[in-house]
């Protein structure tokens, strides 16, 4: 293992190196100036070199809102019901009606990129042996865990188009000339899917079979964990309507020798998404993952919940399938999450990032019951949006002044995600304790792209010591987090309740996500949920929307289940709401008023991305998505 330290090095050097590069130039940039590929790989360093980029298109979450977000960070979660981002791209295309000329943020240039490196890799990559130094060798057996993490890559960036764009052109082990014609037709939905798969199930044997949660220098590579976790994410999305049949419009789409993109609904894609999320499930309860906890008492009797969702996203865990320590943190000297989720009250504070009214309404009170009556559940007798109340923070070592504060009743005895997720307007920052007013005239009241404009902000993953006040730090580490075992709970739930509404593991995987975060079970609130599948189903819709809330998934569901143009809690078309944040100066009562916050545009075309126009223009045989 120590050989490969020095490919983790580069891996993390290189992860934004072809950012800018365009598709056939990106290997001449890598070759270093030599004259062919062949050249290249007969040299250790630069072999090692070319293998490290092809991770640079690993996912980073963290990045929301940051001048430089692109379709590789996490615009997502401000491109629909969750958040209200002040600065950053994601702002720019929620507001309008988006054509397939202006639309951005596409990962189709640089998925092909990087599997063109990948596929090249894999071609002329071979062992070479000298008589220098250890670092001038590359072995069989080095070579052999580089070609296979390259190879699930190759599948993973095939996986993100698919997410992005549906039926893709599969470029499998094919690598273009610049001479060469490339005006190929898309593959059809199941061809995708069935090559990914295959993809993924060849390469889940040949990947390190561990789970990497110690050694810092191999926690980004992929496992067969990884491999596993990805199958079950291509199944789900397979199954869910709009790629089963379910998005009318794009079942005439043909390519133009006549066939067609996308199948007519097939419910045994639900059964071989269920089978896909078991052999997932199965090999993490082997032992291997478990759902970050921490216990009120030394026996592990009790859990903390208001700590267990905290600090999961605080340091890397054994509920962690995949993380990068790449990540858009930024600290409070930086330009990026942490600065631009702290209030303006705070120095260097610039509180941009708001959380809709849509999304602190989806968490429940602390009893299980949600704040508004669902198919599922009746309203909470706790909830209460009249009057003021107590609310006081924990102290911890590095936040000493919490006091009692004075808070809008609509926050009291909400569940822990809530408090974990939601900065609202009386609540005290940490370290500084200061309390936080958005209202017009307050300390950090409206300023356009320098507070929020929903009037509470995201708290989700900040890290509590961040502060320039005495005794914070500027900075701190937490991994990206890519995928978690949380995630995959509430998809096996999703995919047991599709298949069998019976099954008893529908219910008990959401009650296992419910129950880390302080909640009863589902059906002690009501048993006529269980085996319901219309109720199940929006039990575990809703579990995702709190669970994973601005972790990039909202967008992407919402979609999938084709949800986004319909009335109700998954609507993405209209205004997202939240506090008269432009109400009179100094005015707490109309101050605490739900308003339009910000107009979402959303019809029919946008339930998949378009193909680039750049691309469409110079193809014959690329088609378009319906609508664009």
């Amino acid at each position: 293992m120590k050989k490969q330290n020095s490919i983790y090095t580069l891996l993390i050097a290189l992860l934004c190196f072809v950012s800018s590069c365009d598709y056939l130039g990106v290997s001449d940039q890598l070759a270093g100036g030599l004259q062919n590929t062949e050249q290249v790989f007969d040299n250790v360093s630069y072999t090692k070199r070319w293998y490290a980029n092809v991770f640079a298109g690993i996912p980073d979450y963290s990045g929301i809102n940051s001048v430089n977000v692109g379709a590789f960070k996490n615009p997502w979660t401000g491109m629909c019901d969750e958040l209200v981002v002040g600065y950053g791209n994601s702002s720019k295309y929620n507001n309008s009606d988006r054509n397939a000329a202006n639309m951005g943020l596409h990962r189709y240039d640089g998925c092909y990129k990087y599997i063109r490196q990948a596929n090249i890799f894999l071609q002329k990559a071979h062992p070479i042996m000298t008589t220098g130094t250890q670092g001038d060798q590359l072995l069989e057996d080095e070579l052999t865990q580089m070609k296979a993490n390259v190879r699930f890559m190759r599948a993973f960036y095939h996986y993100l188009l698919f997410e992005q764009y549906g039926p893709i052109i599969l470029v499998k082990d094919k690598i273009y000339n610049a001479t060469e014609d490339q005006d190929v037709p898309r593959n059809t939905v199941d061809e995708v899917i069935e090559y990914i798969d295959s993809e993924l199930t060849a390469v889940a044997s040949e990947l390190t079979q561990e789970p990497i949660f110690e050694d810092k220098d191999y926690r980004a590579w992929p496992t067969k964990g990884v491999a596993l976790a990805v199958r079950a994410k291509l199944w789900l999305y397979a199954a869910s309507p709009l790629l089963n049949g379910g998005y009318r419009e794009a079942l005439s789409v043909t390519n133009p020798d006549g066939t067609r993109l996308f199948p007519d609904y097939d419910a045994g894609k639900w059964e071989k998404a269920l089978a896909a999320c078991k052999d997932f499930i199965d090999y993490a309860e082997a032992g291997r993952y478990e759902l970050y906890k921490e216990y009120k008492d030394d026996n592990g009797a009790v859990i903390d919940p208001d700590k267990s969702v905290y600090n999961l996203f605080q340091k890397y865990t054994h509920e962690i399938i995949w993380a990068t320590a790449n990540n858009d943190w930024g600290g409070m000297n930086g330009d990026a999450f942490d600065r631009r989720i702290a209030p303006r009250c705070e120095k260097n504070g610039l509180g941009s990032t708001g959380v809709t009214q849509e999304l602190v309404d989806a968490f429940y009170m602390k009893d299980g019951f949600p704040v508004s009556a669902t198919a599922y559940l009746p309203q909470s007798t706790l909830y209460q949006e009249e009057g003021y109340g107590t609310y006081k923070d924990q102290n911890d070592n590095f936040s000493k002044k919490y006091t009692n504060v004075t808070v809008s009743n609509r926050y009291l005895n909400r569940e822990p995600r809530f408090y974990n997720t939601v900065f609202f307007n009386g609540r005290q920052w940490p370290v500084s304790c200061n309390q936080v007013l958005f209202y017009n005239g307050g300390n950090s009241g409206v300023q356009e792209g320098q507070a929020t404009l929903t009037g509470y902000m995201l708290f989700k993953r900040f890290n509590r010591s961040v502060s320039l006040t005495n005794p914070g730090v500027a900075s701190q580490f937490r991994p990206s987090i890519i995928f978690r075992l949380a995630d995959f709970y509430l998809m096996y739930a999703e995919a047991a309740n599709e298949v069998n509404p019976n099954d008893a593991r529908v219910l008990k995987y959401l009650n296992l996500v419910r129950e880390r975060a302080g909640l009863p079970d589902i059906e002690t609130l009501n048993p006529a949920i269980r085996g319901n599948q219309e109720l199940q189903r929006a039990a575990i819709q809703r579990e995702r929307q709190i669970e994973l809330a601005t972790e990039g998934q909202r967008y992407f569901d919402v979609r999938r289940w084709m949800i986004a143009d319909k009335n109700g809690e998954g609507r993405q078309n209209g205004y997202v709401h939240g506090m008269n944040v432009r109400g009179e100066s100094n005015d707490k009562e109309d101050f605490n008023r739900i308003v339009e916050a910000s107009q979402i545009v959303f019809n029919r075309k946008m339930y998949l991305y378009p193909m680039p126009d750049s691309e469409m223009r110079k193809t014959k045989n690329l088609v378009q998505n319906p609508g664009w």
